[in-house]
């Protein structure tokens, strides 16, 4: 039989062994602790990153949305302008008949009657009128002719006027806020 201190020894060694064992796995645990928690450090470092670069890309697609969005509003306030003042285009090309007819009715009154003052106050009125609303008469005898506020009707040669220039309006144009809504119809000297 053993004796005693043999026994002792033997559950000694067994013991630190044993003890050997355990350090071994606290250590190989704690290794894997530390190695698990770097990862997630790594881990945890690039979601922080990739939210990071996904907030800079929600912001910038923000900053186009919002200029954007100006761009758009200033758009619509220029149109909205514009058709403001361009609303009355159809109703003046209406009334311009009838102050033409007015003008002519005007040149064959005689011109001392009380009559055709007033129909000069109701023509000036009219025409008052008019201006307001951003309407302006193209000059045009005398001027030189412009395709684009003037329409050609005759030519003929003239001594007296130069070559190019208008001799005579047979109806007057008229620009609109900027845009001509009616070319006046002249004669040019050739």
């Amino acid at each position: 039989m053993e004796s005693k201190d043999e026994s002792i020894k033997n559950n000694e060694k067994e013991l630190e062994n044993d003890i050997e064992k355990d350090d071994e796995k606290v250590e190989d645990e704690v290794e894997n602790i530390s190695s698990d928690n770097d990862d997630l450090k790594v881990d945890e470092d690039e979601k922080v990153k990739s939210l990071n670069e996904e907030i800079s890309s929600l912001n910038n697609s923000l900053a186009l949305l919002q200029a954007d969005f100006i761009n758009y509003k200033n758009r619509i306030n220029k149109e909205k302008a514009l058709s403001i003042k361009l609303a009355n285009e159809g109703l003046i090309m209406k009334l311009l008949p009838v102050l033409d007819d007015l003008e002519r009715a005007f040149e064959h009154l005689p011109k001392d009657s009380e009559f055709s003052e007033g129909i000069s106050i109701i023509i000036s009125n009219f025409i008052e009128i008019l201006k307001k609303e951003g309407l302006e008469e193209i000059e045009s005898t005398g001027k030189p002719f412009d395709h684009n506020f003037h329409q050609a009707i005759l030519m003929e040669p003239n001594d007296e006027i130069e070559s190019g220039n208008i001799i005579e309006t047979f109806q007057k144009g008229y620009v609109l806020n900027g845009k001509v809504i009616r070319p006046s119809m002249v004669k040019v000297s050739e």
